[in-house]
């Protein structure tokens, strides 16, 4: 990338960063926000790093992931708008700090469609697109977010009750068919299978806790 698209990315960051100041400055702190800016950190790095596997354009991927979720940082749940409701958000500030059109729709299109491939807006799908859902996708299934399932869960049965549920979809996802792209599958493939091999681990030693 050049010396501008570093600049404009530097700028795309702070502005998330801002939003999330000023709703913590409103008063509406969320102890989620720290995970969410890590999550979004991550979810920019798998970008860039599918964006050059597939030989797409990295700014318009960098951007789109440093602002898929920044309606995070609302005071208000937007469940499965969030990824509409942050492209709307990030129209005005991508209009300002100069991105011309076609690049600006392809960034906000990939925010929008990111949760349910649903924009509210007329957009062409985009390799770029497909690769930010991919690489959100790979990091909700990455080992962090497994931590964060037990530790949330103190009763031992309960744990393996979820971690049983949690196998079944696991093993549904790997056999294919959600990501949208070669390089996305394998290394959220890669995710999927640390985490069969070790709830199946855990779900087998459930069964030798037995009483005697």
């Amino acid at each position: 990338m050049n010396s501008h698209a570093t600049e404009r990315l530097r700028k795309v960051a702070d502005f998330v960063k801002a939003r999330r100041a000023a709703t913590e400055a409103a008063g509406h702190s969320n102890p989620g926000f720290d995970y969410r800016w890590k999550h979004t950190l991550r979810v920019v790095q798998y970008g860039k790093r599918l964006a050059e596997l597939e030989s797409a354009n990295i700014e318009i991927i960098m951007a789109a992931c440093l602002l898929h979720d920044i309606s995070k940082f609302d005071a208000e749940d937007y469940g499965v708008e969030h990824g509409r409701v942050s492209a709307r958000i990030a129209r005005p500030f991508l209009e300002q700090i100069g991105y011309e059109k076609e690049t600006m729709d392809n960034i906000l299109y990939s925010i929008a469609v990111h949760v349910d491939d649903n924009a509210d807006f007329e957009h062409p799908v985009t390799i770029e697109s497909k690769i930010v859902s991919d690489a959100d996708n790979i990091d909700r299934f990455g080992p962090y977010r497994l931590l964060l399932l037990f530790n949330q869960t103190e009763d031992y049965g309960k744990l393996i009750e979820q971690a049983s549920k949690r196998l079944l979809t696991l093993k549904k996802y790997r056999e294919g068919g959600i990501m949208g792209t070669k390089s996305g599958e394998n290394l959220f493939n890669r995710q999927l299978d640390l985490q069969i091999t070790f709830l199946e681990r855990l779900v087998e030693d459930s069964r030798l806790t037995v009483e005697i």
